[in-house]
């Protein structure tokens, strides 16, 4: 029989931290927070990651900080899964590199961005995956497409490209 976890969505959300019901009084910094949930729970869901690349320094911190059995899952970022992403929701070097134009828009979708932009979101977030995924901590990566990403072969290959681009996760 298989394992099952149990976690939430994140061990930063305001509710969890401001009901004053979770983490213990001397758990105010973001590291004795992780520690402690990670003593409660042994997954976590990243949900930061579907808003802002994650750094890859916080995943490396993130391992060193948790027990060895605990898991994290990572939100792809929105970009990938084809929702609506703010501008300065990107690196700022990324966002350096955009068109005017394209800096001026309330949104980007991934089919705005120039290929070579796309490649290097993807190969930060793959990078920023690897500190955990080396740690033996990773998880799945959850790519959690919009109610407007219907079945269909272009959605076929799209979803077939993602894995491509993360082939070892």
């Amino acid at each position: 029989m298989g394992t099952i976890r149990v976690g939430t969505c994140s061990w930063t959300d305001p509710t969890l931290v401001n009901s004053g019901r979770f983490y213990p009084d001397s758990a105010r910094s973001a590291e004795a927070r992780l520690q402690y949930y990670a003593s409660q729970f042994n997954i976590v869901e990243v949900d930061s990651s579907y808003y802002a690349l994650p750094g890859e320094r916080n995943s490396y911190l993130w391992a060193e900080r948790t027990p060895d059995d605990f898991l994290f899952d990572f939100k792809a970022f929105r970009v990938f899964t084809q929702h609506p992403t703010p501008p300065n929701s990107l690196p700022k070097n990324i966002r350096e590199n955009l068109t005017s134009q394209l800096q001026q828009k309330a949104n980007l979708y991934y089919r705005d961005l120039p290929a070579e932009l796309v490649d290097e979101l993807w190969r930060r977030f793959e990078s920023s995956l690897l500190p955990l995924d080396t740690a033996g901590k990773l998880g799945i990566v959850l790519f959690r497409f919009p109610p407007w990403f219907l079945p269909g072969s272009q959605q076929r290959d799209y979803i077939t490209m993602c894995k491509e681009r993360l082939p070892q996760y």
